[in-house]
């Protein structure tokens, strides 16, 4: 990654100058991959399960969804020229930076808390919790895609 004046490449054209950062289509890809699949695993994620297979469905769907989101977060942090620290921390940035409500930060943390619940079985693994969250993790992840598309859409 270069800093200074730099440019955004499509095909053999610069397209845009930005200070500070370069991003070419490969990363923009990577940044669009990750968004589609949260959004996929997102869109037909089912509030309540029906049985066993529907709930462990559920949370792999809010896990994987909460890493992608984590994960795009990091990498916005490393293209901003931020060195990428922990998963608290490069929220953190991002909110800063961005001039985001501190809540939807917060809420981020502690959607990515119930990730590791669901990772790691902490704490005898409190489902219904997570259960319980379905809705209101769903929005809050669908918030953060949105602020990535804005901030991607810069790029263009």
């Amino acid at each position: 990654m270069r800093k200074g004046i730099l440019y955004i490449k499509h095909g053999n054209e610069n397209e845009k100058i930005l200070e500070g950062i370069y991003m070419d289509e490969m990363r923009l890809k990577r940044y669009r991959d990750k968004i589609n699949h949260t959004t996929d695993y997102l869109k037909d994620l089912p509030l309540e399960p029906k049985n066993e297979l529907e709930k462990r469905g559920i949370f792999y769907s809010l896990q994987t969804s909460i890493e992608a989101i984590i994960d795009l977060v990091a990498m916005l942090v490393k293209d901003l020229g931020i060195p990428v620290k922990d998963d608290f921390t490069n929220i953190s940035e991002i909110v800063k930076i961005k001039k985001l409500k501190p809540e939807l930060g917060e809420k981020l943390k502690k959607a990515n808390g119930l990730r590791n619940m669901i990772v790691h079985r902490y704490n005898s693994f409190e489902e219904q919790i997570i259960l319980n969250s379905v809705k209101e993790i769903k929005d809050l992840l669908y918030e953060w895609i949105e602020i990535m598309e804005e901030i991607l859409n810069e790029f263009k």
